[in-house]
């Protein structure tokens, strides 16, 4: 069994605001499990704590779209609230996006931050874990290039290449990839017109108004309306804005 590893101030008496995020799924003794080790860590003390809970949400819901935990969020920004969550595996299902998602949040809104499980990460240190998550994803995706290079070289070479499996290839499944690459591509555009369907109305609206492309594009950003980068790529480091040309090919799309 794996061994928990807790935070030095664990069961210690804690006073100050907490915000309480609980991500609740199928499995009811997780949520418990969740809840129990929380007030454990507070163990009594002079605080406060508001608990966040999002219902039936699985890991791999992207937190942009999980109502509580942001209004957990913004609760703690408003009332300068600690965050504090069992684990950083109830944030993703991959633990660069959680980190990286953490890293977004927590260091501009100035949230303070505990987890439980982990006593190396808060909102000192979350900036730093997520730089080195960064650079192990950068080192994968160097190795295996490098392998696949290796294995495509071996292929010129002698016209085939055997797998660990014992299994000979003449080639690294072009056909595969191809049909892949156009079933993403299907899935992009399936997508694209999906969004169309939600933006085009509100755009067409402020057109019917003579509202210009550009000023449409500026009051999108103000509501905070997610670009289609936005959309595809929640994680995004980039700032991602609406245009007057975004808008344009938007309300056109929709005109069709």
């Amino acid at each position: 069994m794996e061994q928990t590893h807790f935070r030095a101030d664990h069961g210690q008496e804690h006073s100050g605001k907490y915000a309480a995020y609980v991500r609740v799924s199928t499995d009811k003794q997780d949520v418990k499990t969740q809840e129990f080790r929380i007030k454990n860590y507070l163990n009594g003390g002079d605080h406060q704590v508001k608990w966040f809970r999002d219902e039936g949400v699985s890991s791999g819901k992207d937190w942009h779209n999980r109502d509580a935990l942001q209004l957990c969020l913004d609760y703690c920004r408003k009332n300068d609230s600690t965050l504090i969550i069992y684990s950083i595996s109830r944030l993703a299902r991959r633990t660069w996006e959680a980190l990286r998602f953490l890293e977004q949040e927590v260091i501009p809104g100035k949230i303070k931050l505990v987890v439980v499980d982990n006593p190396n990460l808060d909102h000192k240190t979350v900036g730093l874990l997520a730089a080195v998550a960064e650079m192990e994803r950068a080192n994968i995706r160097k190795l295996t290039k490098e392998s696949l290079d290796r294995i495509q070289a071996e292929i010129k070479q002698k016209g085939y290449y055997v797998s660990k499996a014992g299994k000979r290839l003449t080639s690294l499944g072009s056909r595969q990839m191809t049909a892949t690459a156009k079933k993403g591509t299907e899935t992009i555009i399936e997508a694209t017109n999906e969004r169309t369907k939600e933006i085009g109305p509100l755009i067409a609206k402020y057109r019917e108004d003579n509202v210009s492309y550009g000023a449409i594009a500026t009051h999108l950003n103000r509501l905070g309306i997610p670009t289609p980068t936005k959309l595809r790529n929640p994680d995004t480091t980039v700032k991602s804005m609406w245009y007057g040309s975004s808008v344009r090919n938007y309300y056109l799309r929709y005109r069709r």
